[in-house]
């Protein structure tokens, strides 16, 4: 009985810390598929915020959770990106609070855009509070982001960093 009870115990503790491996390609196939991304836009959610924010490109609205991928049509023109959370009726907490717009026609060889939504702590108010920004990255940096959301890349953590370095210590 004791053998059986460290045994069990030993199992426990590896299936504990063993950890679930995703492989992306298999989750997003359009991402890793040259034909089927052309004509895409993809927008990655690093936001941090255990609540759902909402994404809208082209006027689709949806709702993304933390570490969420959402795809859209790219449309010919004008194209907009913005990420917001909904508070009595309005739309709040995007630090630009306006949408992220770029026309196709200026980079008719861009087929494919790729954005990352992160929470960062607002620089142009006087209380400094958290908002969403949305950034325009390439590919790469895109599917870093999807790998590893936690990396010290993470502008989220440069800007908590730069802003404790400049109120408390300096």
């Amino acid at each position: 009985m004791k053998y059986f009870l460290i045994a069990f115990i030993a199992a426990l503790i590896v299936s504990c810390t063993t950890t679930t491996s995703i492989d992306t390609k298999e989750v997003i196939p359009e991402l890793f598929d040259s034909e089927l991304k052309k004509g895409k836009i993809f927008v990655y959610s690093n936001h941090l915020d255990p609540r759902n924010i909402n994404i809208r490109v082209n006027d689709e609205v949806r709702k993304m959770k933390h570490t969420d991928t959402q795809i859209f049509d790219l449309q010919q023109g004008q194209n907009s990106v913005l990420s917001f959370m909904i508070f009595a009726g309005n739309e709040q907490e995007n630090c630009d609070d306006q949408a992220y717009t770029f026309n196709t026609d200026m980079f008719p060889e861009v087929e494919t855009y790729y954005f990352v939504i992160q929470s960062v702590i607002d620089k142009n108010t006087i209380l400094k509070t958290r908002c969403f920004k949305d950034f325009q990255v390439n590919e790469d940096v895109f599917l870093r982001q999807i790998e590893n959301p936690r990396s010290r890349n993470n502008e989220f953590i440069q800007d908590m960093t730069e802003d404790f370095i400049r109120e408390f210590i300096f």
